[in-house]
């Protein structure tokens, strides 16, 4: 049981509205990490931020991505 309390989707303002409206457009369940973290709009959309910096906006397609990934994590240690 988490002790932070998420937010409703429908609550969400500011910088969250707009992370989780992107999320629903998308068809994507909506984590509850999110909705825990929509309380304070800022941290919410600075984990997008790093989310999008470290997994977006790549050429490679998700497939190269995750099995460069996978060959990094496997001999990186």
């Amino acid at each position: 049981m988490s002790w932070i309390q998420p937010i409703s989707p429908d609550a969400a303002e500011g910088a969250a509205k707009e992370i989780i409206e992107d999320l629903r457009k998308a068809r994507k369940p909506i984590p509850k990490m999110f909705l825990e973290m929509g309380r304070r709009p800022g941290i919410l959309a600075g984990r997008e931020m790093l989310r999008n910096s470290v997994h977006g906006g790549s050429s490679l397609g998700t497939r190269r991505a995750e099995l460069l990934a996978y060959y990094v994590a496997a001999h990186g240690g």
